[in-house]
């Protein structure tokens, strides 16, 4: 059976939306890049109703997963229901079209690392098509990502720092090097000390499924390409309890800002998501990532005089 036909055998399951109105529908969408047809789940809410421009927010899952986990994982369409933004939720690639799928991100990951899968160029694709069809702000186009997903994310920022106004990042580092992003880009992470799937301090994990090793930057040199870039201040402002800390580099250049919770004994999960148990760890329930990041996003739009 051809990709194509399992494409549309996906699309028709999920062409009645999951579970929503009409118009808050999440469905199954597709995009020609280079030489394969690409599929996303793309949630638009009543709000975005075209009367004005509207925040894209690119949510990218994990290893092993795929897009409707990452929904159902981070409930970032039942907040685009309350605020009016669109979500939109891309599949990796894999042996399978909607299982066991990865990103090449760096020195990771498994099938699309292998093969050299161009999903930076996807993911500008996916953006340039959207704000093609919808009325999406060029000032608030936002990134999020765990573990690999969130390893893109920091690799397609540093790329196109022109377009991303901020990412958010949760289990991940960035392991591109060089990494020279030519305008800021406001970032939030979240990470917790206990990941032994992307560890905190770097260096080799102690659980991967790939064939082959890698080893990752930590978590401090990650941000310091950003802390660096953004002219933000060396030292954070830090606040902290004896679960998690929150340190705040700002204010940084063009109103942008580097944010970090650091949660302490956390594994490789996203804060307060569902559980999910795939190749994630129990979620942190300390504090909830997806609120926050929102927050953080809506308060750091492009500043396109910079």
């Amino acid at each position: 059976m051809s990709q194509k036909v399992i494409l549309f055998i996906l699309a028709f399951l999920l062409g009645a939306g999951v579970g929503r109105g009409e118009e808050e529908a999440t469905r199954l969408r597709t995009v020609e890049h280079g030489d394969r047809t690409r599929s996303y789940l793309l949630h638009v809410p009543k709000k975005a109703d075209g009367r004005e421009a509207v925040a894209l927010v690119v949510a990218l899952h994990w290893e092993g997963a795929q897009a409707q986990m990452m929904e159902e994982l981070t409930r970032f369409s039942e907040l685009a229901d309350r605020r009016g933004f669109i979500v939109a939720y891309p599949y990796g690639t894999g042996m399978l079209p909607d299982r066991y799928l990865t990103w090449n991100a760096g020195n990771c990951c498994g099938f699309a690392w292998e093969n050299d899968v161009d999903d930076e160029g996807f993911i500008k694709t996916l953006v340039e098509t959207l704000s093609a069809q919808y009325p999406i702000d060029p000032r608030r186009i936002y990134l999020v990502g765990i573990s690999s997903g969130g390893m893109l994310a920091y690799q397609v920022a540093c790329s196109w720092s022109e377009r991303i106004a901020a990412i958010g990042v949760v289990a991940a580092v960035l392991n591109q090097s060089p990494c020279l992003p030519r305008a800021p880009v406001s970032v939030i992470a979240f990470h917790g000390t206990a990941d032994r799937y992307v560890p905190y301090e770097g260096g080799r994990p102690e659980v991967y499924y790939d064939a082959y090793e890698r080893k990752d930057a930590s978590v401090a040199e990650s941000l310091e390409v950003w802390i660096r870039r953004d002219h933000c201040p060396a030292t954070p402002w830090r606040s902290q309890n004896s679960r998690f800390a929150r340190d705040i580099w700002g204010p940084c250049l063009a109103g942008t800002e580097v944010v970090l919770y650091t949660l302490k004994g956390g594994g490789h999960g996203w804060p307060g998501g569902k559980p999910v148990r795939y190749r994630l760890d129990d979620p942190n329930t300390d504090i909830i990532a997806t609120p926050l990041m929102w927050k953080f996003f809506d308060e750091h739009p492009k500043d396109e005089t910079k």
